[in-house]
């Protein structure tokens, strides 16, 4: 008897904490309470908060997270517990788009890098080379290995001069860039106009049994 009322009181307390931490989940309409909410409950679940980019992200489970409406919850059970998905902002954001070149002058001196950007603008200007294949053997940024596409990037990513220098310039513009404190010297090229995409930030929490 002893054993069954020690039991139902487990059950009991278990189904109650349960319930107490769903109601907060869904009490969570912020960043910053899902911040607060991350600390505060970090012995209990392994939670972060995610941004999925609608031209970025195209898997199956980021489409059906787009089509919920904020505060939406999504919940995706596995043989080692679940996941809880929870949409917590969804608005359109300006993204452009660009391939770079860059070129470090703490490594190249500003002389050789100058001679080298003119051969390269020249080479592309004259259509001998292709920017992207240039960029894989040229460029010292990570995106070498993709040609230098940089795909959609959020506004505010790069600096306002960099981000201006692009805006000021036409789809297909290849020119030179240079952010001299940074020792960073850059040949960009712009691919694509300005663009609203839709962006959704994510609370993902998952309970392991």
């Amino acid at each position: 008897m002893k054993l069954k009322l020690i039991l139902f009181f487990i059950t009991s307390y278990t189904c109650f904490s349960q319930a107490k931490f769903e109601a907060s989940i869904d009490s969570i309409t912020t960043k910053e309470e899902a911040k607060t909410f991350l600390k505060s409950h970090k012995n209990e679940t392994k939670g972060k908060l995610i941004t999925f980019n609608k031209e970025k992200h195209k898997t199956k489970l980021a489409t059906e997270l787009f089509e919920l409406s904020k505060g939406g919850k999504k919940v995706v059970k596995s043989e080692n517990g679940k996941t809880i998905y929870k949409l917590i902002d969804k608005k359109p954001s300006s993204h452009y788009k660009a391939s770079i070149m860059l070129f470090d002058s703490n490594k190249t001196s500003i002389a050789e890098i100058n001679s080298l950007r003119s051969f390269i603008l020249k080479g592309i200007r004259n259509k001998e080379h292709k920017f992207e294949n240039l960029a894989r053997v040229y460029s010292s940024h990570p995106t070498a290995k993709t040609g230098g596409d940089l795909g959609w990037i959020k506004k505010g990513t790069f600096s306002k001069r960099f981000e201006k220098a692009i805006a000021d310039k036409r789809v297909g513009q290849v020119f030179s860039f240079d952010e001299h404190r940074e020792k960073k010297h850059y040949i960009i090229m712009k691919t694509q106009d300005n663009q609203n995409i839709e962006e959704i930030t994510v609370l993902k929490l998952t309970e392991h049994k």
